[in-house]
């Protein structure tokens, strides 16, 4: 089974670089095109189109292949697979990868797949250089239903604020060329798939972080040890509460808005990753 497992991930990545490959083809082929007469920009149009959905649907592929592998490892392991950070990397690929394809269905994410492609692919090749050995849950993570809730609702809020950064790249980089990258939603377009994403993203964190309370009174007798990764994650909250504020006004800070959200989405990062890699405290059990 562990032989099917690594085939899955590799699989899913290479789906994933694919994604990537595909919708950088159709941006250069867009970008680089002269003007033409109308029938050759009807079929160059339908090409560049034709290449986005590919993208979308390699993306598709690689999500179909992480829910597998996920699949796979929680019969392996007998729980929710996100206990270490090889198993989180995983499943944070898969929940992006997903929550772009589910808000695609309402929102025109389209050309944006490479980018969400690319983080998940990221995320896929780091959680490959990571451990994946399966060890019993050290004693702080011997609660199956906060493992699985406040886990998987953290797990939730990165990948849906992992969508809120993809659009807020598309937003900056539509206003720097003017909304002329066909291959990309409009910077007003963009704007409404990252704000809405922030407004599902901002209180699923909130219901992790208290989650995280809870647990960390359970396992350690205090709600907050002013841990790292706890106030990591507390300041990525204020800074998404910050974007909250910002994107309602109408006035200079309002160009601040996608800023923010790249800034949180960093703090998203560093929660993840750096916290509990490069500092030591409670949460270190997460590191390889």
């Amino acid at each position: 089974m562990t032989a099917l497992l690594a085939a899955l991930i590799v699989a899913s990545l290479v789906a994933l670089l694919a994604s990537v490959a595909s919708g950088v083809a159709a941006a250069l082929a867009s970008l680089v095109r002269r003007p033409a007469v109308a029938e050759g920009l009807t079929t160059a149009s339908q090409a560049d189109g034709a290449m986005d959905r590919l993208s979308g649907r390699l993306l598709m592929v690689g999500a179909a292949l992480l829910v597998a592998a996920l699949l796979v490892r929680t019969a392996i392991v007998g729980h929710a697979p996100w206990s270490n950070l090889h198993e989180f990397s995983l499943a944070f690929a898969a929940a992006l990868a997903v929550t772009h394809l589910v808000l695609d269905r309402s929102h025109p994410l389209g050309g944006l797949a490479p980018i969400t492609a690319l983080l998940a692919a990221g995320l896929v090749a780091f959680a490959l250089g990571l451990d994946d050995r399966v060890d019993p849950l050290v004693p702080a993570l011997q609660q199956p239903l906060l493992l699985t809730v406040h886990v998987g609702a953290a797990v939730l809020a990165y990948a849906v604020s992992g969508i809120a950064f993809v659009a807020a790249v598309g937003e900056i980089v539509q206003e720097r060329a003017g909304d002329r990258l066909r291959a990309f939603p409009s910077a007003s377009a963009a704007r409404a798939i990252g704000h809405r994403a922030v407004l599902v993203a901002f209180p699923i964190l909130t219901i992790a972080i208290v989650l995280g309370s809870v647990w960390a009174n359970l396992a350690w007798r205090s709600y907050w040890s002013n841990d790292p990764k706890e106030l990591a994650a507390a300041a990525t909250w204020l800074v998404f509460g910050a974007y909250l504020h910002v994107a309602t006004r109408r006035d200079r800070w309002e160009r601040a808005a996608p800023w923010l959200i790249v800034l949180g989405f960093v703090g998203v990062l560093f929660t993840y990753i750096g916290a509990g890699l490069f500092f030591v405290g409670e949460h270190s059990y997460g590191a390889p």
